[in-house]
């Protein structure tokens, strides 16, 4: 079986941001993490436009996997 790989280098979550457009009621679950800031906000740019949102993660929060 494959190791899982380590969360904790993925802070830089993605969020599509529906919820400006009135197609989500709230911010909900990010679209996807990433371990780089710039490849976060490139891939949210390409995929969503001006709506994207990266949030960087503290280490106190936590996502439901």
């Amino acid at each position: 079986m494959a190791e899982r790989p380590d969360a904790s280098v993925y802070r830089f979550a993605l969020y599509s941001r529906a919820d400006k457009l009135g197609l989500a009621a709230d911010r909900g679950q990010p679209v996807a993490l990433f371990a780089s800031q710039a490849l976060a906000e490139a891939h949210g740019r390409k995929l969503y436009g001006d709506l994207a949102e990266v949030v960087e993660l503290s280490v106190e929060q936590e996502l439901a996997l």
